[in-house]
């Protein structure tokens, strides 16, 4: 195994711990595929607002290991290959058994280790 498929491992066993960081999250497709893997989930109420001003606001990041995604077949790639998660909906189970309701805003991939930032907003499902 070469130093490339070490990291990607180690980036898939650091992502799905669920005894140190890892919580489940399931993931929708707007064509209704749906996933539930392991992700490390980040809540920040912080943000800033078109002046550049900080406030208090909700956002949600979750880093998962591309090959989590692959191995059941849900769809993160576009026709062109490239990551492409606009409007695919990501629920988060917190530490206290709440599931928080997000929908991918931006996402971020690493194409050498296979990590996948997803910064995330908030929606209702309701």
């Amino acid at each position: 195994m070469n130093l490339y498929d070490t990291a990607k491992k180690d980036i898939e066993d650091i992502t799905t711990n669920k005894a140190e960081w890892g919580k489940d999250a399931t993931f929708t497709a707007p064509t209704a595929e749906t996933e539930t893997v392991a992700v490390i989930h980040n809540k920040h109420h912080t943000g800033f607002n078109e002046l550049g001003e900080r406030v208090n606001s909700l956002y949600g990041s979750v880093a998962v290991s591309e090959s989590i995604l692959n191995a059941n077949g849900y769809p993160i790639r576009n026709a062109n290959g490239d990551v492409y998660l606009q409007r695919h909906l990501i629920d988060v189970k917190d530490s206290t058994g709440v599931v928080q309701n997000y929908v991918a805003r931006e996402w971020y991939e690493d194409e050498t280790i296979g990590l996948i930032i997803i910064i995330l907003g908030r929606y209702t499902n309701t």
